[in-house]
């Protein structure tokens, strides 16, 4: 029993310290099932993602109990996927969201992919500010934490921003920084889209055999990695790099070949078409000019390019005048200088929201720190208060195993004060010497019986003293023995009775064993044995409703009559030892406990009377 609470404490302190590491190391996670499905969607995301955004969004809204990092993760890839389908605006939302989360959670990896998206999406919206602002935050970023992917890839996004104001050597500097990072990685898209830069500088600069050079590299890099959306992306540039370097023949050829691929892979690309008719307008092919450029605007319409569509309506307007179609001329103008005066209008709005954004994102980032400050108060709080409960449950546990120690010590001496009690030396001497009496009689047959009744005794109160109960009929047949014993002491001066009600199964009701020996002993010293004949000694065992009623009486000579020859102690008569052993139960079981003494109608003693009750259950 010791043992089995010294374990069972054991373990509750190996579950509260357990409890103490993870209340202080625990980390947001994300599950194997949705990182499997953003790995698998990471190769699928450039051709498919209309549906990517699609089945993106089902998990964000159908998932139960998602963690910080798995919205944050789900958000990131909808925003890339938004992105990549041209939807700029969206995207630049969307990824925004997953900033302040990944910003939240410390992740200074996601935050820095998180940041390249909001600058290419700013750049494409035309919020040029933003879009700086954004990309030298993710430089800054990627510098602390050493990430050389995200440090070319935010050097690839000033040389964006800079290409954008012509300002080709600032621009030139940040593609070759890209380059030199990216150039021992193995990573060809990036590479092509790096040398896809590079050449479009050489282009701005004429340096058309530079260009034409590099542009060979990526459609050479692009073909082994047999992506034809990035294949038609370098056919286009080469196109326009003849253009510029008067070649139309070779331009119209590359210009086609993207338009083909185009057709074959079912992509829209406005590009080709756009540059077809620049070649067109260029070579005084006015009707295939108006076919390419209608078929450009298109699409830019569809993509909500308006920088596009604008510059594509500026050569749609010579195209018209070409014609002589002075309306229809008049009308691409009236579009054009609506959709600039909107573009105008959306970079006040987008530098304002910018500034709304940067006090917006200051303010986040205070109410970050200071939540930080307060959640590391409060951890610091969590863990004293912790350890305040494991101190007390381990002081509270010392406590409950000393209790049960001393318990257990108060047990043992019980054991020991009961057995002294029933096998005093006296009780031991005179029914030995009772026993030897009859073997020398001659009386072999009864003096054998004697002998095994007495070690069958001996026996029983070894055997019974150390258990917290036995059967009634195992008490009853104890006690019948040691009665039996004792009338040989007493040469058969008294005899006995016990009465057990036909209500008590005496094999299934349990009692503590050896309870009724001390009373029986008391009845036959201090009131039977004085008797020269005629002694009753009165067992009855009955049920009282949930109880079982015990009885001892005997017709002796009373306690008051042998006080006044005896000093008889409550100790010796073992009255003590047996409220204890009630005690211990805990079912107060003690409280029924009487001694009666019996008269006669002229008040002389006649006897003694014990009786308590025991719970069935």
């Amino acid at each position: 029993m010791i043992l089995r609470n010294k374990n069972n404490w054991q373990l509750s302190i190996a579950i509260l310290l357990f409890l103490i590491i993870t209340a202080c190391s625990k980390q947001d996670t994300i599950r194997p099932e949705i990182e499997n499905y953003l790995v698998k969607l990471d190769s699928t995301l450039q051709s498919n993602t209309d549906e990517s955004i699609i089945e993106l969004d089902s998990l964000l809204n159908n998932t139960d109990d998602l963690s910080t990092l798995e919205n944050a993760m789900l958000l990131f890839n909808k925003g890339e996927a938004q992105y990549l389908d041209f939807k700029y605006e969206d995207a630049f939302n969307t990824q925004l969201k997953s900033y302040e989360l990944f910003t939240a959670l410390n992740d200074k990896y996601n935050e820095g992919r998180c940041l390249i998206t909001l600058s290419g999406a700013s750049l494409h919206m035309g919020d040029l500010e933003a879009s700086q602002v954004y990309a030298l935050k993710a430089l800054s970023l990627s510098q602390l934490i050493g990430n050389k992917r995200t440090e070319g890839k935010a050097y690839n996004q000033l040389f964006k921003l800079h290409y954008e104001l012509k300002d080709y050597d600032k621009a030139l500097s940040y593609i070759e920084k890209t380059d030199s990072l990216y150039s021992q990685q193995a990573d060809t898209l990036s590479i092509i889209a790096i040398k896809n830069n590079k050449a479009s500088i050489y282009v701005e600069q004429k340096e058309y055999n530079k260009a034409l050079t590099t542009y060979s590299e990526a459609m050479t890099l692009s073909q082994s990695k047999r992506d034809p959306k990035i294949l038609v992306s370098v056919l286009n540039n080469i196109g326009y790099t003849y253009i510029e370097a008067g070649k139309y023949d070779d331009a119209e050829r590359f210009l086609r070949g993207a338009v083909t691929l185009n057709k074959n892979i079912n992509s829209i690309n406005a590009a080709p078409y756009k540059g077809l008719g620049n070649l067109f307008l260029l070579t005084s092919r006015i009707d295939s000019s108006l076919v390419n450029y209608n078929k450009a605007l298109d699409i830019y319409k569809s993509n909500k390019n308006i920088n596009e569509e604008i510059r594509v309506r500026d050569k749609l307007v010579a195209v018209s005048l070409f014609y002589g179609d002075y309306a229809k001329a008049l009308n691409n103008q009236i579009v054009r200088d609506s959709l600039q005066l909107n573009l105008s209008r959306m970079e006040q709005e987008n530098l304002l929201d910018f500034v709304n954004v940067k006090y917006e994102v200051k303010q986040k980032e205070t109410e970050i720190n200071h939540q930080r400050e307060i959640n590391s108060t409060n951890r610091l709080l969590t863990i004293s208060m912790i350890l305040l409960f494991v101190s007390l449950a381990v002081v509270t546990a010392v406590f409950v195993y000393n209790g049960r120690l001393r318990a257990a010590n108060k047990s043992s001496k019980l054991e020991q004060s009961l057995l002294r009690v029933q096998m005093n030396p006296h009780f031991i001497f005179n029914t030995l010497a009772a026993i030897q009496n009859i073997t020398l009689e001659g009386d072999a047959i009864k003096s054998s019986n004697y002998i095994a009744k007495f070690s069958k005794l001996i026996r029983q109160n070894f055997d019974y003293v150390r258990k917290e109960s036995i059967t009634l009929e195992k008490e009853i047949s104890m006690i019948s023995n040691y009665i039996e014993t004792q009338q040989l002491r007493f040469n058969n001066v008294f005899s006995y009775h016990i009465e057990l009600a036909d209500t008590i199964d005496r094999s299934a009701v349990k009692v503590p064993p050896m309870l009724l020996q001390p009373f029986i002993e008391n009845a036959i010293e201090y009131g039977l044995k004085e008797k020269k004949n005629g002694g009753q000694l009165e067992i009855r065992i009955l049920q009282d409703n949930d109880e079982v009623l015990f009885i001892v009486s005997d017709n002796g000579l009373g306690r008051s009559a042998k006080a006044k020859q005896e000093k008889v102690s409550e100790e010796l008569h073992a009255t003590s030892i047996f409220k204890e052993r009630l005690k211990m139960r805990k079912k107060g079981e003690e409280k029924t406990f009487t001694i009666e003494d019996l008269f006669n109608e002229d008040k002389n003693p006649i006897g003694t009377r014990v009786s308590f009750k025991l719970k069935l259950s």
